[in-house]
């Protein structure tokens, strides 16, 4: 299973592009395409909830999604989530 899809923020002022990959173990993981700079703001896998696969970077979250509705809902709370970090630092 593979799917694309872009995300609009609710706010209306982002977008991210995911592509959403079932693993072996039967997980469905939201692989980051495509989202807007951090501007600044720290990077790393912790401050950003992205997990590294390769050069590949995809959404953590604990439990991972074992169906594309769960992980598509799962990304696009990320993606607002990673839009307030960027916008105030406040960490989630």
């Amino acid at each position: 299973m593979a799917y694309r899809g872009t995300y609009r923020t609710k706010s209306g002022r982002n977008r991210f592009r995911f592509a959403f990959e079932k693993q072996p173990d039967g997980d469905v993981r939201a692989y980051i395409e495509n989202q807007p700079s951090y501007e600044g703001r720290a990077t790393d896998g912790h401050s950003t909830h992205r997990y590294s696969d390769g050069s590949r970077r995809y959404v953590c979250y604990d439990p991972m999604p074992d169906n594309l509705d769960d992980a598509i809902e799962v990304a696009k709370a990320w993606a607002d989530h990673t839009e307030e970090y960027v916008r105030t630092g406040r960490r989630f």
